[in-house]
C-alpha cells in the first residue's frame, strides 16, 4: 500500500517514489530539497551565483560542529549509523558560507568518511565546463548545483556532494537502527517516513542514488510494517476493551435483571455504587473506544442504575408491609402463648406449645430486630411453662423410680410360679401378683417396655398350663383317642392275618407290603395309648 492510500501513518504531502524528469531552470530548488526547512530559507536567501572565492572553503567543511583533525583517525571501511547527521550542502549555500544542511533525523557528525568510499561516489557526479554539477540518477541524469570557480577542481567540487551521499547513507543505517529497535509508536514511525520522505526527494549529492533509494524504499515499507502491525495491535486492543467493557455492563444489567427477591441487596448496593468508578477506571487506564460504541454502552449502564433504584425502592417499600404484617401475626401468637404459661394440664397444654411454634414457623418472617424481640417474648411463655411442666416432671420421676422397684420385687415373685406342679396355685399367685402390680402405679419410661415384658412372659406361662390342662380332660379329646385306639387294634389284626398269608404263600414282595402297612400301623397305636395316658 502506497503512503497516499494510508492517511493515518503517512503525511498528507505527497512524496514520489522516483524523482519527475528536472529541468535546468528547477535546479537550485530540488538542490535545497533534502535539507531541513531553516536550511531551505539559508538557501532561498543565498544569491544564485556563489562567489568563486566562496566554493573553494566551503568545499574542505566537513561539518558544521566539528573540525577535521590534523591527522586523521583511522578511517572505516563503511559509513558509521547514528543519530542523525548533517547533509551534504548546496553550491548555493557553499557560496553563503553555509553549513552543510542538516538531514532529518540528526545523526552524529561524522568527521572523516573512508576516501575509497568518496572516490566511488564520486564517480556517479561529474562537473560541466560551465561549472554545473550534475549526477546519474538511474537513467537520467540530474543537475544538482553549480559551481562559480573557474577552472575549478572537479575531485573538490564533487567532495560535498559525496560527503553528502554518505551522510545519506548514514542516515538510512540510522533508520534501519531505528526500525530494528522492539517498541514504536506510530507517531515515531510517523516522522520516519516524513524523515525518509524528505530526505530522499531528489538528493542534491552525489553517489548511487538508485541504489539508495531501492534500501530506502524497503526501510519505508518495514515503517509501514509496523504502522500496520500497530493499527492492528491497535485495533485489537479496542476490540478487547469493547469485549470487557461490554461484558461489564452485561454483569450490571444482569444483576438488575435478578429476581427482587433473590438478590441480596448489600452486595448488590455496593456493586452498583463502584459501578461508575469502574467505568471511569476502564476509561482511563484502557483503550479509548470510539465515541458511538462508549456512549451507547453508558447509556445501557445509566439505564441499569436507573432500573435497580427504582426496583429497590419499590421492594423495600413491600418489605416494610410484609414486616409489619409479620409483626401482627406474631403478636396474636405471642398473646396465646402468655395466656397458657401458668397451666398445669401438662399434655393438653404441650401440645398447644407444639401447635403454636408450628404456626409461628409458618409466619412471614418480619424485620430482624423486631423479630428477634418477639421470639424472646415468644419464647419466655414458653419456658416459663415447660420450667413448671418439668418440676413436675422430677417429682413424678422420683415416685416413678420407687415404684420401679416394687414392680422388680413383684416380677422376682412371679417367676417363681411352676404352673406345672400345681396349676391352681399358680393361678392365684400370678393374680395376686397382678394385683399388687396394677397399685404400684407408673414407672420411668424407659423401663415400662422391659418390665411388662417379663411380666407378660409369666402370664402366657400360667395360659399355656391352662390350655393344656383343658385339651386333656376335654371329653371330646378322649372319645376321638378311644375311637382311633379302636379303628387301629382292627387294622393291625386284618394286617396280622394278611401277613399270615402272605407268608403262607411264599411271596417276598406280598410279605414286604404287608409287614410294612402292619409295622406302620402298630407306630399310630404307640402314639394313640401315649395320648390315652396323657388324659388319664
Amino acid at each position: 500500500m502506497s503512503e497516499s492510500e494510508n492517511p493515518q501513518s503517512v503525511p498528507s504531502s505527497p512524496a514520489p517514489e522516483t524523482p519527475e524528469e528536472p529541468t535546468v531552470e528547477a535546479a537550485p530548488e530540488a538542490a535545497a530539497e533534502p535539507t531541513a526547512d531553516a536550511a531551505a530559507d539559508d538557501a532561498a536567501q543565498a544569491p544564485a551565483e556563489p562567489t568563486a572565492e566562496a566554493a573553494p572553503e566551503d568545499a574542505t567543511e566537513a561539518a558544521p560542529t566539528t573540525a577535521a583533525p590534523a591527522s586523521p583517525a583511522p578511517k572505516p571501511a563503511a559509513p558509521r549509523p547514528g543519530p542523525a547527521r548533517p547533509a551534504g550542502p548546496s553550491p548555493a549555500a557553499m557560496a553563503a558560507k553555509k553549513p552543510r544542511a542538516t538531514l532529518l533525523p540528526v545523526a552524529p557528525p561524522v568527521t572523516e568518511y573512508d576516501p575509497a568510499a568518496i572516490a566511488e561516489a564520486k564517480t556517479h557526479g561529474a562537473v560541466a565546463e560551465d561549472g554545473t554539477v550534475t549526477v546519474q540518477d538511474g537513467t537520467q541524469v540530474r543537475v544538482i548545483g553549480q559551481s562559480t570557480e573557474a577552472n575549478a577542481d572537479h575531485d573538490a567540487v564533487l567532495e560535498p556532494y559525496a560527503r553528502g551521499y554518505l551522510d545519506l547513507v548514514a542516515f538510512l543505517d540510522l533508520t534501519e537502527t531505528t526500525l530494528n529497535a522492539p517498541e514504536h509508536t506510530q507517531n515515531e514511525l510517523n516522522r520516519l517516513l516524513e524523515n525518509l520522505r524528505k530526505n530522499m526527494k531528489e538528493p542534491a549529492v552525489v553517489g548511487d542514488i538508485p541504489a539508495l533509494r531501492v534500501r530506502a524504499n524497503e526501510l519505508r515499507e518495514r515503517a509501514k510494517e509496523k504502522i500496520h502491525a500497530l493499527e492492528a495491535e491497535r485495533a485489537a486492543a479496542r476490540a478487547e476493551a469493547t469485549r470487557a467493557r461490554t461484558e461489564f455492563v452485561e454483569s450490571i444489567e444482569q444483576l438488575v435483571a435478578t429476581d427482587p427477591q433473590q438478590i441480596s441487596w448489600k452486595k448488590a448496593g455496593e456493586t452498583m455504587r463502584q459501578m461508575v468508578p469502574a467505568w471511569k477506571q476502564m476509561q482511563s487506564e484502557g483503550v479509548s473506544l470510539d465515541r458511538p460504541t462508549e456512549e451507547a454502552l453508558w447509556k445501557r449502564l445509566s439505564a441499569a442504575r436507573s432500573t435497580f433504584d427504582r426496583m429497590r425502592k419499590q421492594f423495600f417499600s413491600q418489605l416494610d408491609e410484609r414486616h409489619a404484617e409479620a409483626a401482627q401475626i406474631k403478636e396474636r401468637l405471642i398473646a396465646q402463648a402468655e395466656s397458657m404459661q401458668d397451666s398445669t394440664d401438662w399434655g393438653p397444654t404441650v401440645r398447644a406449645y407444639k401447635d403454636l411454634m408450628s404456626r409461628w414457623r409458618e409466619a412471614p418472617r418480619g424485620n430482624r430486630r423486631k423479630d428477634d424481640a418477639q421470639w424472646k417474648r415468644f419464647k419466655a411463655a414458653q419456658d416459663t411453662f415447660f420450667a413448671a411442666r418439668n418440676a413436675d416432671l422430677h417429682e413424678t420421676e422420683a415416685e416413678q423410680k420407687q415404684n420401679l422397684a416394687v414392680k422388680e420385687e413383684l416380677l422376682t415373685e412371679a417367676e417363681a410360679i411352676d404352673p406345672s406342679a400345681d396349676l391352681e396355685a399358680a393361678k392365684k399367685a400370678l393374680r395376686s401378683v397382678q394385683d399388687r402390680w396394677e397399685d404400684a402405679g407408673k414407672v420411668p419410661r424407659a423401663d415400662m417396655r422391659r418390665i411388662d415384658a417379663r411380666l407378660r412372659a409369666v402370664e402366657r406361662a400360667v395360659k399355656d398350663a391352662e390350655q393344656a390342662e383343658w385339651r386333656r380332660t376335654d371329653p371330646r379329646t378322649r372319645a376321638r383317642v378311644e375311637g382311633a385306639s379302636s379303628q387301629l387294634h382292627s387294622a393291625i389284626a386284618s394286617y396280622e392275618e394278611a401277613l399270615e398269608k402272605a407268608q403262607a404263600g411264599g411271596d417276598p414282595k406280598k410279605i414286604q407290603e404287608a409287614q410294612a402297612a402292619l409295622d406302620a400301623r402298630r407306630e399310630w397305636l404307640a402314639v394313640i395309648e401315649r395320648s390315652a395316658r396323657d388324659l388319664g
